[in-house]
């Protein structure tokens, strides 16, 4: 059995490994793709999800989304972490854009929605802007869609942009806010579970051995992403942020742990701001401000070699 899901994304070069494993899925039926701004413009970003898409010769629709933040905040970027290009300064041919739609991600999110009420799944692989303006534009979405799942946040976990706050969550706190207090299933994946998932040089080395289309994507656009992450991690690599999630999605199997917690997003503190603030707490009153704040399924642990394997057996294949 295939699960629908609609996978928004701001296509930088842990996106695209991600996104290339989705459309490698038999466990995953891909209705649509949508892009935002994130890891950098979303012209970019469509670009480089274009490319992907039309590597592998996928069908869905691609839809271009949001170039700023909810509250019109316009975002900054940071090309030497994903490239100038957003995929590693990969060089790659422009694509033709043929899976793109005249219409905007938050309008085709509905559209999908309503055309598989109650059947899809929407993987957030960057801000939740799309999804919010979703919301404004049809309140009753929630109604329809199945779940939310997101990479983004952390829960006990330190912050990578900030001390305290994840890119995704810092980029757009208001959407995050937003959709985290809509009625639906929300699961965070956050960097508790993602930063220590690392892809290292023998998987790139098995990469590289391969002729696979999904393989040479890979090869191209990691090693300048896996050479930033390398004082981070102390070793040469980099943490599988989307990857993990769309994996998760595909094989909930590897969730070996989690946790169901009240959840409210900072998007007010001069430092804390984008912080993701999840309630511990254990027998206590939770409190006025608490007691009525959005509980929201959270990925603690999961089963990191066996999804490691997958994906290197997956991209080579």
């Amino acid at each position: 059995m295939t699960t629908k899901v609609l996978i928004d994304t701001d296509t930088g070069v842990d996106d695209g490994m991600g996104l290339l494993y989705a459309m490698l899925s038999p466990e995953l039926d891909i209705v649509g793709v949508t892009t935002s701004f994130g890891n950098v413009d979303v012209e970019r970003v469509t670009r480089n999800t274009a490319v992907c898409m039309e590597r592998l010769g996928s069908e869905a629709p691609l839809a271009k989304g949001a170039d700023r933040a909810l509250i019109g905040e316009l975002p900054t970027f940071n090309p030497h972490i994903h490239g100038d290009d957003g995929f590693g300064n990969a060089n790659l041919a422009d694509p033709t854009f043929r899976n793109l739609v005249r219409i905007s991600a938050a309008e085709l999110t509905l559209r999908l929605i309503d055309e598989h009420p109650g059947e899809v799944t929407y993987i957030g692989l960057g801000p939740l802007t799309n999804l919010a303006l979703a919301v404004l534009l049809d309140p009753t979405l929630p109604q329809r869609l199945r779940r939310v799942v997101w990479m983004g946040g952390a829960a006990a976990h330190h912050g990578n942009v900030s001390p305290v706050a994840e890119a995704d969550a810092l980029h757009d706190p208001e959407s995050v806010a937003l959709v985290i207090d809509q009625d639906w299933e929300f699961v965070q994946v956050g960097l508790d579970v993602t930063d220590d998932t690392v892809f290292g040089q023998e998987h790139l080395d098995a990469v590289r051995a391969s002729t696979s289309a999904a393989a040479k994507l890979v090869a191209a656009g990691a090693p300048s992403y896996m050479k930033f992450y390398e004082p981070i991690l102390g070793r040469y690599g980099c943490a599988m942020h989307s990857p993990l999630t769309i994996a998760l999605v595909a094989h909930p199997e590897l969730i070996v742990a989690e946790e169901t917690y009240r959840m409210l997003v900072e998007c007010e503190g001069k430092y804390t701001r984008g912080m993701t603030v999840v309630d511990r707490r254990v027998g206590r009153d939770p409190g006025p401000v608490w007691h009525g704040a959005p509980r929201v399924r959270v990925i603690t642990d999961v089963d990191r070699e066996t999804f490691i394997k997958r994906y290197v057996e997956r991209i080579t294949a």
